[in-house]
């Protein structure tokens, strides 16, 4: 069930990123985990010009960036994945632990929900398969 609020968090999300991301690129793919007491939210992007996938918390160093706007962009993003929370839970839907948000340079988007509980893990371990299962560390695409 798709409500106008989530459609346009989604957009509010994909042009937070678009904000973010100092280059051209082809693919931005976001993690997002939400529970009591607990919020986390990062992405990797694929240069336009190939290569490695480029890290969030690294695009303050590689561009440059002003931090407090960097810091800015992050809390917007913050902000936008707890309202998705949010309407999630007033719209009657399963509450979701963790999503990952797929974009892609033509504006197609792809949201993947998780619903096991992933307490137990360390942010560290969730994080690692989280790579392993979304990231190509290779240089094709």
């Amino acid at each position: 069930m798709e409500t106008k609020i989530m459609e346009q968090t989604y957009q509010q999300i994909a042009n937070t990123l678009l904000n973010i991301i100092q280059e051209e690129w082809k693919q931005v793919l976001l993690y997002a985990e939400i529970r009591e007491g607990y919020k986390k939210v990062y992405f990797y992007y694929y240069p336009e010009s190939g290569g490695s996938p480029v890290y969030s918390l690294d695009i303050v160093e590689l561009f440059k960036m002003v931090e407090d706007e960097y810091d800015g962009l992050e809390n917007e993003l913050y902000q936008n994945v707890t309202r998705l929370n949010e309407e999630f839970l007033e719209q009657g839907q399963k509450r979701w632990t963790n999503l990952t948000f797929i974009l892609e340079n033509t504006g197609k988007m792809n949201i993947n929900y998780g619903y096991d509980d992933i307490s137990q893990l360390s942010p560290v371990e969730k994080q690692e398969q989280w790579e392993a299962k979304y990231l190509k560390h290779d240089t094709g695409f």
